[in-house]
Protein backbone atom coordinates (compact mmCIF):
# COMPACT_ATOMS: atom_id res chain seq x y z
CA UNK A 1 0.00 0.00 0.00
CA UNK A 2 1.53 3.31 -1.08
CA UNK A 3 1.12 6.71 0.53
CA UNK A 4 -1.62 8.81 -1.04
CA UNK A 5 -1.33 12.60 -1.54
CA UNK A 6 -3.89 13.12 1.23
CA UNK A 7 -1.70 11.12 3.61
CA UNK A 8 1.25 13.38 2.82
CA UNK A 9 -0.82 16.55 3.28
CA UNK A 10 -2.21 15.55 6.67
CA UNK A 11 1.16 14.25 7.82
CA UNK A 12 2.75 17.61 7.01
CA UNK A 13 -0.19 19.31 8.76
CA UNK A 14 0.42 17.19 11.84
CA UNK A 15 4.10 18.15 11.87
CA UNK A 16 3.15 21.81 11.53
CA UNK A 17 0.67 21.61 14.42
CA UNK A 18 3.25 19.88 16.59
CA UNK A 19 5.89 22.53 15.88
CA UNK A 20 3.41 25.36 16.46
CA UNK A 21 2.31 24.08 19.86
CA UNK A 22 5.87 23.16 20.83
CA UNK A 23 7.02 26.69 20.03
CA UNK A 24 4.35 28.16 22.32
CA UNK A 25 5.25 25.85 25.19
CA UNK A 26 9.01 26.28 24.71
CA UNK A 27 8.85 30.08 24.77
CA UNK A 28 6.57 29.93 27.82
CA UNK A 29 9.30 28.01 29.65
CA UNK A 30 11.94 30.57 28.74
CA UNK A 31 13.38 29.02 25.60
CA UNK A 32 14.20 30.70 22.31
CA UNK A 33 12.27 29.88 19.16
CA UNK A 34 15.50 29.52 17.20
CA UNK A 35 16.27 26.33 19.12
CA UNK A 36 13.31 24.59 17.49
CA UNK A 37 14.67 25.20 14.00
CA UNK A 38 17.90 23.41 14.82
CA UNK A 39 16.02 20.59 16.53
CA UNK A 40 13.65 20.22 13.57
CA UNK A 41 16.48 20.13 11.03
CA UNK A 42 18.15 17.29 12.96
CA UNK A 43 15.20 15.46 14.52
CA UNK A 44 12.78 15.32 11.59
CA UNK A 45 15.08 13.52 9.11
CA UNK A 46 16.21 11.19 11.90
CA UNK A 47 12.58 10.38 12.70
CA UNK A 48 11.84 9.60 9.04
CA UNK A 49 14.86 7.33 8.80
CA UNK A 50 13.99 5.66 12.09
CA UNK A 51 10.40 5.09 11.02
CA UNK A 52 11.54 3.41 7.83
CA UNK A 53 14.17 1.30 9.60
CA UNK A 54 11.59 0.19 12.14
CA UNK A 55 9.30 -0.96 9.35
CA UNK A 56 12.14 -2.86 7.65
CA UNK A 57 13.01 -4.63 10.89
CA UNK A 58 9.38 -5.61 11.45
CA UNK A 59 9.02 -7.17 7.96
CA UNK A 60 12.51 -8.16 6.77
CA UNK A 61 11.35 -11.02 4.51
CA UNK A 62 9.43 -8.60 2.31
CA UNK A 63 12.62 -6.83 1.30
CA UNK A 64 15.50 -9.19 2.10
CA UNK A 65 13.82 -12.60 1.79
CA UNK A 66 14.14 -15.07 -1.08
CA UNK A 67 11.39 -13.36 -3.07
CA UNK A 68 12.16 -9.84 -1.83
CA UNK A 69 14.00 -6.97 -3.44
CA UNK A 70 16.44 -4.95 -1.28
CA UNK A 71 15.98 -1.91 -3.51
CA UNK A 72 12.35 -1.71 -2.42
CA UNK A 73 13.58 -0.75 1.04
CA UNK A 74 14.45 2.66 -0.39
CA UNK A 75 10.98 3.16 -1.90
CA UNK A 76 9.50 5.13 0.98
CA UNK A 77 6.61 6.26 -1.22
CA UNK A 78 5.37 2.66 -1.42
CA UNK A 79 4.37 2.76 2.24
CA UNK A 80 5.73 1.26 5.42
CA UNK A 81 6.48 3.39 8.46
CA UNK A 82 7.02 2.56 12.14
CA UNK A 83 5.87 5.07 14.75
CA UNK A 84 8.11 3.64 17.46
CA UNK A 85 11.14 3.55 15.17
CA UNK A 86 10.61 7.22 14.35
CA UNK A 87 10.17 8.07 18.04
CA UNK A 88 13.29 6.24 19.22
CA UNK A 89 15.72 7.52 16.57
CA UNK A 90 14.18 11.00 16.64
CA UNK A 91 14.57 11.29 20.42
CA UNK A 92 18.11 9.91 20.24
CA UNK A 93 19.16 12.53 17.69
CA UNK A 94 17.51 15.31 19.68
CA UNK A 95 19.29 14.13 22.83
CA UNK A 96 22.67 14.32 21.08
CA UNK A 97 21.87 17.82 19.78
CA UNK A 98 20.77 19.10 23.18
CA UNK A 99 23.99 17.83 24.73
CA UNK A 100 26.02 19.70 22.12
CA UNK A 101 24.04 22.93 22.31
CA UNK A 102 23.60 22.96 26.09
CA UNK A 103 19.81 22.62 26.14
CA UNK A 104 18.16 20.72 28.96
CA UNK A 105 16.37 17.69 27.56
CA UNK A 106 13.59 17.35 30.13
CA UNK A 107 12.17 20.87 29.72
CA UNK A 108 12.31 20.32 25.98
CA UNK A 109 10.35 17.07 26.30
CA UNK A 110 7.79 18.85 28.47
CA UNK A 111 7.37 21.44 25.72
CA UNK A 112 7.12 18.82 22.98
CA UNK A 113 4.47 16.68 24.70
CA UNK A 114 1.33 18.82 24.01
CA UNK A 115 2.40 19.44 20.42
CA UNK A 116 3.18 15.78 19.85
CA UNK A 117 -0.25 14.59 20.90
CA UNK A 118 -1.87 17.42 18.92
CA UNK A 119 -0.03 16.23 15.82
CA UNK A 120 -1.58 12.78 16.32
CA UNK A 121 -4.96 14.30 15.42
CA UNK A 122 -3.88 15.08 11.86
CA UNK A 123 -1.98 11.81 11.73
CA UNK A 124 -5.17 9.86 12.42
CA UNK A 125 -6.95 11.54 9.50
CA UNK A 126 -4.00 10.82 7.23
CA UNK A 127 -4.39 7.11 7.99
CA UNK A 128 -8.12 7.34 7.29
CA UNK A 129 -7.57 8.94 3.89
CA UNK A 130 -5.08 6.19 3.15
CA UNK A 131 -7.65 3.52 4.05
CA UNK A 132 -5.86 2.20 7.12
CA UNK A 133 -8.45 3.16 9.76
CA UNK A 134 -12.23 3.31 10.03
CA UNK A 135 -13.90 6.70 10.41
CA UNK A 136 -15.28 5.84 13.87
CA UNK A 137 -11.79 4.94 15.06
CA UNK A 138 -10.36 8.15 13.60
CA UNK A 139 -12.98 10.35 15.26
CA UNK A 140 -12.52 8.59 18.59
CA UNK A 141 -8.74 8.87 18.43
CA UNK A 142 -8.90 12.54 17.42
CA UNK A 143 -11.27 13.40 20.27
CA UNK A 144 -9.06 11.57 22.76
CA UNK A 145 -5.93 13.34 21.54
CA UNK A 146 -7.56 16.77 21.66
CA UNK A 147 -8.76 16.18 25.22
CA UNK A 148 -5.31 14.87 26.18
CA UNK A 149 -3.65 17.97 24.71
CA UNK A 150 -5.88 20.27 26.77
CA UNK A 151 -5.28 18.16 29.89
CA UNK A 152 -1.52 18.36 29.43
CA UNK A 153 -1.57 22.14 29.09
CA UNK A 154 -3.92 22.76 32.03
CA UNK A 155 -2.34 20.25 34.41
CA UNK A 156 1.19 21.41 33.64
CA UNK A 157 0.23 24.99 34.55
CA UNK A 158 -1.91 24.19 37.58
CA UNK A 159 0.55 21.70 39.13
CA UNK A 160 3.65 23.46 37.75
CA UNK A 161 4.99 20.25 36.27
CA UNK A 162 8.61 20.06 35.19
CA UNK A 163 11.60 17.73 35.01
CA UNK A 164 9.96 15.70 32.24
CA UNK A 165 6.71 15.19 34.15
CA UNK A 166 4.57 16.60 31.33
CA UNK A 167 6.14 14.14 28.90
CA UNK A 168 5.58 11.33 31.40
CA UNK A 169 1.91 12.28 31.60
CA UNK A 170 1.82 12.28 27.80
CA UNK A 171 3.10 8.69 27.79
CA UNK A 172 0.33 7.72 30.22
CA UNK A 173 -2.42 9.35 28.17
CA UNK A 174 -1.03 8.09 24.88
CA UNK A 175 -0.67 4.53 26.14
CA UNK A 176 -4.15 4.48 27.67
CA UNK A 177 -5.65 5.89 24.49
CA UNK A 178 -3.93 3.29 22.30
CA UNK A 179 -5.23 0.47 24.49
CA UNK A 180 -8.81 1.77 24.18
CA UNK A 181 -8.45 2.22 20.41
CA UNK A 182 -7.13 -1.30 19.93
CA UNK A 183 -10.20 -2.55 21.81
CA UNK A 184 -12.43 -0.68 19.33
CA UNK A 185 -10.57 -2.21 16.38
CA UNK A 186 -11.33 -5.80 17.41
CA UNK A 187 -12.96 -7.61 14.49
CA UNK A 188 -11.80 -5.15 11.83
CA UNK A 189 -9.49 -6.17 8.95
CA UNK A 190 -6.67 -4.14 10.48
CA UNK A 191 -6.95 -6.08 13.74
CA UNK A 192 -6.95 -9.41 11.92
CA UNK A 193 -3.70 -8.53 10.13
CA UNK A 194 -2.01 -7.32 13.31
CA UNK A 195 0.89 -9.29 14.75
CA UNK A 196 0.07 -11.06 18.01
CA UNK A 197 2.24 -11.57 21.06
CA UNK A 198 0.86 -13.83 23.78
CA UNK A 199 -2.61 -13.46 22.29
CA UNK A 200 -2.59 -9.65 22.18
CA UNK A 201 -1.69 -7.32 19.32
CA UNK A 202 1.85 -5.99 19.39
CA UNK A 203 0.51 -2.40 19.54
CA UNK A 204 -1.27 -3.21 22.80
CA UNK A 205 1.97 -4.37 24.40
CA UNK A 206 3.81 -1.24 23.30
CA UNK A 207 0.95 0.90 24.65
CA UNK A 208 1.09 -0.93 28.00
CA UNK A 209 4.85 -0.39 28.12
CA UNK A 210 4.41 3.34 27.42
CA UNK A 211 1.71 3.59 30.11
CA UNK A 212 3.83 1.86 32.76
CA UNK A 213 6.94 3.82 31.82
CA UNK A 214 5.12 7.14 32.00
CA UNK A 215 3.42 6.27 35.28
CA UNK A 216 6.67 5.22 36.93
CA UNK A 217 8.50 8.28 35.60
CA UNK A 218 5.77 10.61 36.86
CA UNK A 219 5.68 9.12 40.36
CA UNK A 220 9.45 9.05 40.84
CA UNK A 221 9.91 12.55 39.46
CA UNK A 222 7.19 14.04 41.68
CA UNK A 223 8.77 12.43 44.73
CA UNK A 224 12.29 13.61 43.89
CA UNK A 225 11.56 17.16 42.76
CA UNK A 226 9.54 19.27 45.15
CA UNK A 227 10.36 22.65 43.61
CA UNK A 228 9.48 24.18 40.26
CA UNK A 229 12.04 23.73 37.51
CA UNK A 230 13.72 26.97 36.44
CA UNK A 231 15.93 27.37 33.40
CA UNK A 232 15.90 25.44 30.15
CA UNK A 233 19.60 25.82 29.35
CA UNK A 234 22.67 24.31 30.95
CA UNK A 235 25.15 26.61 32.65
CA UNK A 236 27.51 27.95 30.00
CA UNK A 237 25.22 26.83 27.17
CA UNK A 238 26.74 27.39 23.75
CA UNK A 239 23.51 28.50 22.13
CA UNK A 240 22.76 30.90 25.00
CA UNK A 241 26.26 32.39 24.99
CA UNK A 242 26.05 33.12 21.27
CA UNK A 243 22.71 34.89 21.68
CA UNK A 244 23.92 36.83 24.70
CA UNK A 245 26.89 38.00 22.68
CA UNK A 246 24.47 39.53 20.14
CA UNK A 247 22.31 41.06 22.87
CA UNK A 248 19.38 38.70 22.22
CA UNK A 249 19.36 36.83 25.52
CA UNK A 250 20.30 37.18 29.18
CA UNK A 251 21.93 34.95 31.75
CA UNK A 252 18.98 35.10 34.13
CA UNK A 253 17.15 32.15 32.58
CA UNK A 254 20.41 30.20 32.54
CA UNK A 255 21.02 30.63 36.26
CA UNK A 256 21.37 27.32 38.14
CA UNK A 257 18.57 26.20 40.43
CA UNK A 258 20.31 27.21 43.67
CA UNK A 259 17.21 26.70 45.80
CA UNK A 260 16.94 23.04 44.84
CA UNK A 261 20.68 22.43 45.27
CA UNK A 262 20.65 24.01 48.73
CA UNK A 263 17.58 22.02 49.78
CA UNK A 264 19.18 18.77 48.64
CA UNK A 265 22.43 19.41 50.53
CA UNK A 266 20.81 20.93 53.61
CA UNK A 267 22.81 24.13 53.23
CA UNK A 268 21.28 27.59 53.68
CA UNK A 269 20.04 29.34 50.59
CA UNK A 270 22.82 31.54 49.17
CA UNK A 271 22.22 34.87 47.52
CA UNK A 272 22.57 35.39 43.79
CA UNK A 273 23.71 38.53 42.02
CA UNK A 274 21.90 39.55 38.88
CA UNK A 275 24.57 40.67 36.45
CA UNK A 276 22.56 40.43 33.24
CA UNK A 277 21.58 44.10 33.58
CA UNK A 278 24.25 46.50 34.91
CA UNK A 279 21.53 48.89 36.13
CA UNK A 280 20.42 46.33 38.72
CA UNK A 281 23.79 46.10 40.50
CA UNK A 282 22.72 48.57 43.14
CA UNK A 283 20.07 46.11 44.34
CA UNK A 284 22.24 42.98 44.05
CA UNK A 285 23.04 40.89 47.12
CA UNK A 286 26.80 40.89 46.46
CA UNK A 287 29.31 43.75 46.13
CA UNK A 288 29.81 45.41 42.79
CA UNK A 289 33.39 44.13 42.60
CA UNK A 290 32.20 40.53 42.90
CA UNK A 291 29.59 41.14 40.22
CA UNK A 292 32.31 42.58 37.97
CA UNK A 293 34.42 39.46 38.46
CA UNK A 294 31.46 37.24 37.57
CA UNK A 295 30.75 39.28 34.44
CA UNK A 296 34.40 39.16 33.33
CA UNK A 297 34.42 35.40 33.81
CA UNK A 298 31.28 35.04 31.74
CA UNK A 299 32.69 37.26 29.01
CA UNK A 300 35.72 34.97 28.84
CA UNK A 301 33.38 32.02 28.42
CA UNK A 302 31.69 33.85 25.55
CA UNK A 303 35.01 34.33 23.80
CA UNK A 304 35.79 30.63 24.11
CA UNK A 305 32.39 29.70 22.75
CA UNK A 306 32.80 31.67 19.55
CA UNK A 307 34.44 28.82 17.70
CA UNK A 308 31.41 26.53 18.11
CA UNK A 309 28.83 26.53 15.37
CA UNK A 310 26.00 24.40 14.08
CA UNK A 311 26.23 23.94 10.34
CA UNK A 312 24.08 26.30 8.33
CA UNK A 313 22.62 28.02 11.39
CA UNK A 314 26.07 28.63 12.82
CA UNK A 315 27.18 30.23 9.57
CA UNK A 316 24.11 32.45 9.39
CA UNK A 317 24.31 33.55 13.02
CA UNK A 318 28.02 34.22 12.70
CA UNK A 319 27.38 36.42 9.67
CA UNK A 320 24.64 38.30 11.50
CA UNK A 321 26.83 38.85 14.55
CA UNK A 322 29.38 40.94 12.58
CA UNK A 323 26.75 43.40 11.34
CA UNK A 324 27.02 46.70 13.26
CA UNK A 325 24.32 47.21 15.88
CA UNK A 326 22.12 50.05 14.66
CA UNK A 327 19.28 49.53 17.11
CA UNK A 328 20.82 51.65 19.82
CA UNK A 329 21.87 48.68 21.97
CA UNK A 330 25.31 50.06 22.64
CA UNK A 331 27.52 48.97 25.49
CA UNK A 332 26.30 50.23 28.86
CA UNK A 333 28.13 53.19 30.26
CA UNK A 334 30.00 53.08 33.52
CA UNK A 335 28.04 53.79 36.68
CA UNK A 336 30.79 55.96 38.12
CA UNK A 337 29.50 59.50 37.77
CA UNK A 338 31.72 62.38 36.78
CA UNK A 339 32.25 64.65 39.80
CA UNK A 340 31.84 67.71 37.61
CA UNK A 341 28.54 66.40 36.32
CA UNK A 342 27.24 65.48 39.75
CA UNK A 343 27.97 68.94 41.12
CA UNK A 344 25.86 70.62 38.48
Amino acid sequence: MSFSPAWVVFTVLGIGLALWMTGIQWRARGGHKGDLWAITVVGLPAAIIGGRLGHLLSAPDTYFGPDGSPLRALAVWDGGFSFWGATILGLLSVWVLTRIQGIRLRPLLDSVAPGLILGHVAGAFSDWFDGRLELVTVLTESAWNLIACVVLIIVSKRLRLGYGQVFALYLCLFGLGRILLEALRIGTPAAEDARLLLGLPFNVWTAILALLLGLGWLIVSRLRHRTYETGVYMHGSRTLLRRHRRGKHTFEINAPNIAEAAAASGAPLPSVARVADPDDRASADVPVAAADDMEIERESDIDLSGRHSFGFFGAVTSAISIVPDVRGNSAPASHEENPQTSNK
